[in-house]
């Protein structure tokens, strides 16, 4: 028995040696470098349509199809007593062509003075024509210039207008006068360039 200590002995710290030598070389891994970055793969087939959504809501209209049309008195009604008939103020047409769906503005003002001196007076009825029918109610209006004593050649005006619904399509639009007492003096009614009584005729088109 004692002979067998020494070699058992050895036996043991080789033994040893052996479990504990892997142990040993397991430290903690470390990261290598990461590697080149491989060639793309071919597209894929395209996949199948998705279904349509819902429609959304409708946006609000546009202003396409609006416009405004101006015009200017070119020259001077004389309107007297015996005018008994609308007669149009010189410039104060238009044709003017209203799109489906729009509603129109046509207004008109401008100025008309009594050519008498003294204590007289002008009296006139100025209108707004539509297609050659006076736009009433509402598009008519009666102007009188009074003189006073001191002063003449009195100066008055008008200003008006009307919101109509018309066809689709071309319509005309006009600036009429005609005196309004048979007694009255003579009136000058709008000017080509005196800017107290030149007149305009203005048509706006608006949509819905």
């Amino acid at each position: 028995m004692r002979r067998l200590a020494p070699r058992l002995a050895t036996a043991l710290a080789t033994a040893l040696a052996l479990a504990t030598g892997p142990l040993a070389a397991c430290g903690p891994a470390e990261p290598g470098e990461p590697g080149e970055r491989g060639p793309e793969g071919p597209t894929g087939p395209t996949g199948e349509t998705g279904p349509e959504g819902p429609t959304g809501p409708t946006g609000p209209s546009g202003t396409a199809g609006q416009d405004a049309f101006e015009a200017v008195s070119s020259g001077q009604l004389v309107v007297t007593p015996s005018l008994v008939s609308y007669t149009q103020i010189p410039g104060l047409f238009l044709t003017v062509n209203v799109p489906a769906g729009a509603r129109v503005l046509a207004r008109t003002d401008g100025g008309l003075q009594c050519a008498a001196t003294g204590s007289a007076y002008a009296a006139v009825d100025v209108a707004l024509f539509v297609d050659g029918v006076a736009a009433v109610p509402g598009g008519q209006r009666r102007v009188v210039a009074a003189n006073t004593t001191s002063v003449g050649q009195m100066i008055a005006n008008w200003s008006f207008g009307r919101v109509l619904t018309l066809a689709p399509g071309n319509h005309t639009f006009e600036v009429r006068a005609v005196s309004a007492d048979p007694g009255s003096a003579t009136a000058n009614v709008a000017s080509a360039s005196a800017p107290q009584l030149q007149a305009v005729l203005q048509v706006t088109i608006l949509r819905q």
